[in-house]
């Protein structure tokens, strides 16, 4: 048995419309818009909630999006990919347990998405914000994991202070594996692309070699801001590496005042924000 599959034994299975929707080819993009729509339709439930988000605030359109397929013209592929992923990983998350420290987790989470996103819109890379959203996401992944297996010994971590400043070599002492690890383990066995396994397994290096480098210190700055703006969890921010990645992704001391002091504020009054609170959040 591989190492980790101990790890999959009390983990829900990702719902099969997750890992089918993040193979689908983005070359062609009628056939892509096909495949989705087949995907999705099959499960009326996730339908139902993807147009429910679709004619909330954030999307107000002049009509009512009353069926898979205009959502999926109007909003665009990934758009709706990242919704699908968004409502499938809340589904999925209901079937574990101790839902105070999940709740924490998907606080943390979502805060990290959000803010990746956010970087690259400042940046006017536009390219890769749904993808860099994911990844934002999913991040932490290996956490649930390790939680899910060890509930007691995996709580007293996060609250250990020796834990604060290096949580991965406390759990391989104690677990024989970490968070980074298993979360790009779990990631594969579920057949995502190469790209968020990279960022669950490199998120927080600063020495990253991966050709997906820019996603990850994305997703590493904005897991490092979530703990200067209040959604953190609790752990120490190596302010060296903030400033290298702020300095290579191409910010300035405007951009990161915006993050501590106008981002939350901001961000408390995206509706696209509060469904994901209230799908997560519970």
């Amino acid at each position: 048995m591989h190492e980790f599959e101990k790890y999959l034994n009390d983990f829900p299975i990702i719902p099969a419309v997750a890992s089918k929707i993040m193979s689908i080819a983005e070359d062609n993009i009628d056939i892509s818009f096909k495949q989705l729509e087949g995907i999705v339709s099959v499960d009326p439930m996730l339908t139902a909630k993807i147009l429910k988000i679709a004619n909330s605030a954030l999307y107000a359109r002049q009509s009512e999006i009353v069926n898979l397929q205009m959502a999926i013209g109007l909003l665009g592929f990934k758009t709706i990919k990242s919704l699908v992923i968004l409502l499938t990983a809340s589904r999925f998350s209901r079937e574990l347990k101790n839902r105070e420290v999940l709740n924490s987790f998907w606080r943390h989470s979502l805060a990290t998405a959000f803010i990746a996103k956010q970087i690259l819109i400042r940046n006017k890379d536009r390219k890769d914000e749904e993808s860099v959203f994911i990844a934002g996401l999913l991040h932490d992944i290996g956490q649930v994991a390790l939680f899910q297996r060890y509930p007691d010994r995996y709580r007293d971590l996060l609250t250990n202070e020796q834990a604060v400043s290096s949580v991965e070599k406390v759990e391989q002492s104690l677990f024989n594996t970490d968070h980074r690890k298993l979360g790009g383990f779990i990631l594969r066995k579920w057949n995502f692309p190469d790209m968020y396994v990279a960022v669950a397994e490199e998120h927080g290096n600063r020495n990253v070699q991966s050709i997906y480098k820019n996603i990850i210190y994305t997703v590493t700055l904005a897991d490092l801001l979530t703990e200067k703006i209040g959604f953190g969890q609790g752990r120490y921010v190596d302010d060296d590496l903030f400033l290298e990645l702020v300095s290579f992704l191409h910010m300035d001391a405007e951009d990161i005042l915006y993050f501590q002091h106008e981002f939350l504020p901001f961000i408390e009054k995206d509706p696209l924000f509060a469904e994901c609170q209230e799908i997560f959040l519970v």
